[in-house]
């Protein structure tokens, strides 16, 4: 194929602006800290899930002074599966790939059902609009698949307005908090040793990880990027700084609203209403309201931008030939992935079907169970990210700087590592359930990379054969 011909997503599209809307949406401010953080503080680190975010931010601008270098040499819309293809070679990069897909299809469809029963609950409550949670499931799928087969310009801006309105309810209790407690109030306890490294250490680690997962899909974007050289980069830091800080702060302050000796007891007696029982108190009844809608609408921005970019990686592995051609069809106007957007969608019908007739719990056990899995697997590849970045640029000896191509994404990588084993071990406190298979849905991510690498070798050899078939007259003696 020519290169003319190879498929190619829309490009100059996207700015710093955008690519960091779609990021932080995927992130799902509000969606994060009404579920995630609050189950940091009941039955993990409790008061000392501030200082959990100040090592997960860390750890994660490590692996990205690495990432940004690789995103400046490589631009591809699977970002993970160039990167580890080009440092530890395709059979590794092929294995990542399949992990990538399992992985971001889970997180899509279990932000799918956290969506649906939120919109079940929260709405019914603050509209009066009482739907089951497999219509809401079916109506957040078909706007979704609209908004995909546009450009993704006017994804970038509906999740820019919900990303606002999430941003002012979360800062509003965090200045109603300063303003009744005052500086003073904002304990540094929750920053020491021995409330950070407590027995839930492990728990709140993985779900700060959890939070970040989001942030690398800048260079997902790269191929849709205004100058990827210079906007990828930017776009990554501004999105790392910003949800640290961010998660920082309300965790802090919700924690200062409850007080450090307290927090985590609120937290374990009642999870569903810990926080809007403290926006209630420092912002009002209005603002919880309001609260209680944006966990819907957040939700909602996460599983159009999750899908954006499972959606993108369907494109980039069909483009190889890793997955089926027909993923790779874009848009003949403004370059969406309509074929990988449509393998994505079908999926996720076809799941949710399947857990709906099933019986089971769409937040527990598909939401949280699922996107548990999409962790698990993000991480893993960061991680393995981090280790093929450091052989690339070794390899290649570009002559850049060693702190950011071996020191930095070494002592990210390790941290990594040590985040995937923590939520692995932990995976069974995620999803809070007893039932063997739930708990062992992380195993196919295994399965997974086993496939993948087993499809490149089959690729190569077959390739292999094809060459020496050629090859074979023109060798033969006249």
């Amino acid at each position: 194929m020519a290169a003319s011909d190879r498929p190619h997503l829309g490009s100059n599209q996207m700015g710093v602006a955008d690519i960091v809307f779609f990021v932080l949406a995927l992130i799902a401010p509000v969606g994060v800290v009404v579920s995630l953080t609050v189950l940091s503080i009941a039955l993990g680190a409790g008061a000392g899930t501030p200082g959990i975010y100040v090592i997960a931010g860390v750890v994660m601008t490590l692996f990205a002074v690495g990432y940004v270098r690789m995103s400046r040499r490589v631009t591809n819309a699977g970002a993970f599966y160039a990167y580890i293809s080009r440092g530890l070679g395709r059979t590794a990069g092929t294995a990542a790939a399949y992990v990538a897909v399992v992985a971001y299809n889970a997180a899509a469809i279990g932000v799918l059902g956290a969506l649906a029963f939120f919109a079940h609950l929260s709405l019914g409550a603050v509209l009066g609009v009482h739907l089951s949670w497999q219509v809401w499931a079916i109506i957040a799928f078909a706007l979704v698949a609209v908004l995909s087969y546009f450009e993704v310009t006017l994804s970038a801006k509906v999740l820019g307005v919900a990303l606002l309105a999430e941003v002012a309810v979360l800062l509003a209790l965090d200045v109603g908090v300063l303003i009744d407690k005052g500086f003073h109030g904002f304990s540094l306890d929750v920053f020491s040793p021995s409330v950070v490294f407590s027995s839930g250490f492990g728990v709140s680690l993985m779900l700060a990880f959890g939070s970040f997962v989001g942030f690398e899909a800048t260079a997902i974007y790269g191929e849709e990027a205004k100058d990827p050289a210079r906007t990828v980069p930017r776009a990554t830091y501004i999105a790392i700084a910003a949800i640290a800080i961010f998660y920082l702060l309300t965790t802090w302050a919700v924690v200062t609203a409850y007080g450090v000796d307290a927090a985590q007891a609120a937290a374990l007696k009642d999870p569903a209403g810990f926080m809007f029982a403290a926006e209630s108190q420092y912002v009002g009844n209005l603002a919880t309201k309001g609260m209680q809608v944006l966990v819907v609408t957040s939700l909602f921005a996460s599983f159009l931008a999750v899908h954006a970019s499972a959606s993108r990686y369907h494109f980039a592995l069909a483009r190889d030939g890793v997955l089926p051609r027909a993923l790779a069809r874009t848009h003949p106007k403004n370059g969406a992935p309509i074929g990988g957007s449509a393998a994505q969608l079908a999926l996720t019908a076809i799941v949710v079907i399947a857990f709906a007739l099933a019986g089971q719990d769409p937040y527990l056990v598909m939401g949280i169970g699922l996107y548990g899995v999409g962790v698990i697997g993000i991480v893993s590849l960061q991680a393995l990210t981090s280790f093929a970045v450091i052989r690339y640029f070794l390899k290649e000896r570009t002559g850049e700087s060693r702190l950011a191509t071996l020191v930095a994404p070494l002592l990210g990588g390790i941290g990594l590592s040590v985040g995937v084993v923590l939520m692995a071990t932990n995976y069974g406190t995620l999803t809070g359930s007893t039932i063997p298979w739930i708990n062992a849905l992380p195993w196919l991510l295994v399965v997974a990379a086993v496939v993948g690498a087993l499809v490149s070798v089959v690729r190569q050899r077959v390739r292999s054969t094809e060459i020496d078939s050629a090859l074979e007259p023109a060798a033969r003696p006249a």
